[in-house]
Order: C-alpha cells, then sequence, then structure tokens
C-alpha cells in the first residue's frame, strides 16, 4: 500500500477526485496519481506544485497531504502515535505528550513547515487532517521553542529517537519560557481544543481532550491558557 493511503485511511472522504471534465478536474487528477505514489521529499515537492494556482479544497489536501509526506509521515508512525493515547502512567509520561513526540516536524522546510501544513489542512476542510496538522504545529513548537531547535533525533525512524524528550521541552517552557512562548502553546491550544473536542468527537474523552478543556477552563489569555497545557502536560495520573 502506498503511503498516500493512510492518510486517506485517516481521512476517507479525501481526494474524491473522479471526474475529468474540466482543466482543473484533470489537474487535480494528476497530483492524485502523484500523492498516491510519491515516497521522498522531492516527489513530494513536485506534488505540491502540481495543484498551483488551485485554491479548492481538494487541491488544498493535496498540499496538506505533500507537506506530511515530505516530512516522512508514514502510517506506522500514525498508528504510533495514537496508539500512544493508551498509555498509562507506568509510560512516565502524559499519554498526549507521547502523542506529540510522534508528532513532530523534523525536517527544516519553509514549504513543509508545520504552519504551513496547518494553514493548507484547514483550507482543505478534512477534519481528520485539521487536527493532525493542529497537533503537529503544538508539537513542533513545543519541540523547538523547549530544546533551542528541534533536535536531530526527533524523527521516530532514527534509532536513537527517545519519545521521552518532548518531556524536557515541556518542561523548559514550563519553568523558562517567555510569555511568548506560553502564549503561543495557549493560541494552538485553543486551535486543537475546537479541531479535537466538538461534541461528538472520538477524542472527546480522551487525554488530549482531557488536558485541552483543563487548561482552557482555567480561564485567562492564552498566555495563561498555555501555561496551563503545559502543566498539565507535565503530569502523570
Amino acid at each position: 500500500m502506498n503511503k498516500f493511503w493512510k492518510l486517506c485511511l485517516l481521512a476517507p472522504a479525501c481526494l474524491a477526485l473522479t471526474s475529468c471534465e474540466t482543466p482543473e478536474d484533470r489537474q487535480l487528477g494528476s497530483a492524485q496519481q502523484c500523492i498516491d505514489t510519491a515516497k521522498t521529499s522531492a516527489e513530494a515537492d513536485i506534488c505540491y506544485s502540481s495543484v498551483a494556482g488551485l485554491e479548492s479544497e481538494k487541491a488544498y489536501l493535496i498540499r496538506c497531504s505533500a507537506s506530511y509526506i515530505a516530512q516522512g509521515f508514514t502510517g506506522a508512525r500514525f498508528a504510533s502515535a495514537f496508539q500512544r493515547l493508551k498509555d498509562n502512567p507506568s509510560s512516565g509520561q502524559d499519554p498526549m505528550a507521547t502523542v506529540m513526540a510522534y508528532l513532530i516536524f523534523s525536517k527544516t522546510s519553509t514549504l513543509h513547515s508545520a504552519d504551513n501544513t496547518l494553514s493548507n489542512c484547514t483550507k482543505s476542510g478534512v477534519r481528520a487532517m485539521i487536527r493532525l496538522a493542529t497537533m503537529s504545529k503544538l508539537a513542533t513548537f513545543i519541540a523547538s521553542s523547549g530544546l533551542g531547535g528541534i533536535p536531530a533525533n526527533a524523527d521516530p525512524t532514527d534509532p536513537a529517537f527517545d519519545p521521552t524528550q518532548i518531556s524536557q521541552a515541556i518542561s523548559n517552557l514550563a519553568n523558562s519560557g517567555s510569555p511568548a512562548d506560553q502564549a503561543s502553546v495557549g493560541a494552538i491550544a485553543i486551535q486543537a481544543n475546537a479541531a479535537y473536542c466538538n461534541e461528538g468527537s472520538s477524542f472527546e474523552s480522551n487525554e488530549i481532550c482531557t488536558n485541552l478543556r483543563d487548561a482552557i477552563a482555567g480561564g485567562g489569555d492564552a498566555t495563561a491558557i498555555g501555561a496551563a497545557l503545559l502543566a498539565q502536560l507535565q503530569q502523570v495520573n
């Protein structure tokens, strides 16, 4: 099964590009074929550029998906990330923190940055991808700001990968981070809450929404919410 598969397993409705009646349809169809076979960052770049000039939700979904491929995400990586929500306290850190460790954007890229990916995924309108991109942005910001840059072994394919290293980043931001850093965490937390914790969501009762709701329920501005979330992420219940 190819790489894009698996993004589609998370968003079953994605890329329903079946008509070739217009030039845009043909362009989108070609982009879908590109995504279906892309395996490398260079190939993902080609897919991304193949929808240049298009502003439809399907075009933004291709851009969103291309960025995940360029960042080295696979089905196994997604599965490992969300399997961590079942971790118990013996894992040594909050399950949401472990999920984030698997969703860090570890490759430096302006085109495929966490910010640009969230923008494209949001414009795609596909909730599953919006959720992924929001959590990737939160994870990438915390790792980068709390550790002074993304560590070399942030990619789960690296044999030295250690998902608990994000705990140090969380602690650093909680104890020594600037108000601006905490405000950034709070702003992303508000976005994540909207993406994950709507009524009827499958995430509504798990650790992600527990942490987000508790942080936001405390009230205050984005700085207070960010500080509260960082405190939540340091607890192992």
